[in-house]
């Protein structure tokens, strides 16, 4: 590790340049003008920028000898992760003069609908901004790594936490059109995805990724979902998938509209995106969220893959007694929580959204007074028969 260095990179550099005293002044000289770069550039921020700096500038000098073991270490990963290239060109093209702040489908053509030669001519002319993105990527990759390590050696597991839909704005859409519900012409989204009017919201919720196309994803054997969930377990023990249920069901809206009122249900995937997971990567711990209006199809959906739901006890004291968040409802393959990071702490839930039904049910219920209610729900979800519960830092 370099960690002595982390606020100094001149001592980082000057260090580095005694291991590459075979290349001379010229490497050091390389070295110092890939840091002088660094220094300005957007990618590194923060009190650990002049380490990322030092770190970058080694790894893409490649007439350096002081990191010839990473630079192989690197190469590796970069071989292994086909990702990485598009997503190294796409930031680098975002940021590009005149096409900053613009999304993709409205870049120039040749672009836009990725000719070979237009990409190859970025690919030269971004050369220095990929290697450094691919290094940054490498290096986060090498030190998250290490830090998994250490956590499950001391008995912790790490969940990571998938939203089900990616950004329109993403080298994901950008590099695999043909898996996304885009026009066919000007290739912005058709039909973006979001949730219909409850009682949360009136106009729904219009989240604007845009849809998958599905047929097109299982002619390829969910080839791109294996390679998403392969990404996801390197990284991460279980994985939370947000809005499970549209694997079995999703509302649809057309992208010019303002709000999610006007849509329509679609059917999602259903078990053959997991079968076609688990012939290609094995069992894929994945925890399903299934929050909100979830009908019987999303159950059975999650049965049938054993995934793990979820139980919020915030969402237990109304809709009577067969409210699935209440205790007595709960099932043993699921993760009780007292309130989700999306939601209130416990104590703000109870004094400002709760209302005075709420309260009174509560208190009978868990056989409170409602002075600690931090620690009633506690209590009841560490007592609950869900095999977990997960309890947020700001209720305790």
């Amino acid at each position: 590790t370099c960690s002595t260095f982390t606020n100094n990179s001149e001592a980082f550099l000057a260090s580095a340049a005694v291991g590459c005293r075979w290349c001379g002044v010229c490497c050091n000289l390389n070295i110092q003008l890939h840091l002088n770069a660094l220094k300005s550039s957007p990618l590194f921020s923060g009190p650990t920028k002049c380490l990322s700096c030092a770190l970058i500038a080694l790894l893409v000098c490649c007439c350096c000898t002081a990191a010839v073991g990473l630079r192989q270490l690197m190469a590796e990963f970069r071989a292994a992760n086909s990702w990485i290239e598009d997503s190294a060109l796409f930031d680098a093209l975002r940021q590009r003069e005149d096409l900053a702040g613009m999304p993709w489908w409205e870049w120039p053509d040749a672009l836009r609908c990725r000719k070979d030669s237009a990409l190859q001519e970025a690919h030269t002319q971004f050369k220095q901004h990929i290697d450094e993105f691919v290094a940054v990527q490498f290096l986060f990759d090498r030190q998250w790594r290490a830090v998994k390590v250490y956590a499950n050696a001391k008995g912790v597991k790490i969940i990571g936490d998938m939203p089900i839909y990616v950004g329109g704005q993403s080298a994901d859409v950008w590099a695999n059109q043909h898996l996304f519900e885009l026009n066919e012409e000007t290739c912005a989204p058709d039909n973006v995805s979001g949730v219909p009017p409850d009682a949360f919201s009136a106009t729904g919720q219009l989240w604007g990724s845009p849809l998958y196309r599905w047929q097109a994803h299982e002619a390829e054997g969910y080839k791109w979902w294996a390679h998403r969930m392969a990404r996801a377990l390197q990284l991460y023990d279980e994985t939370r998938i947000d809005h499970f249920r549209a694997f079995a069901g999703y509302w649809s809206v057309e992208a010019t509209e303002e709000t999610a009122m006007n849509g329509s249900w679609c059917v999602g995937p259903g078990i053959g995106l997991f079968q076609a997971l688990n012939a290609q990567l094995g069992a894929v711990p994945i925890l399903a969220e299934d929050l909100g209006v979830i009908t019987t199809d999303v159950v059975n959906l999650r049965q049938q893959i054993g995934a793990p739901g979820m139980v919020v006890l915030q969402f237990a004291w109304g809709g009577g007694t067969n409210n699935v968040h209440l205790p007595h409802m709960h099932y043993e393959n699921s993760f009780c929580y007292p309130g989700t990071h999306d939601n209130e702490t416990a104590v703000g839930w109870f004094a400002d959204s709760a209302n005075a039904q709420d309260k009174k049910y509560l208190k009978a219920y868990l056989g409170s007074d409602g002075s600690d209610i931090a620690w009633d729900f506690i209590r009841a979800a560490m007592a609950s028969v869900s095999n977990t519960s997960v309890i947020m830092m700001q209720d305790i």
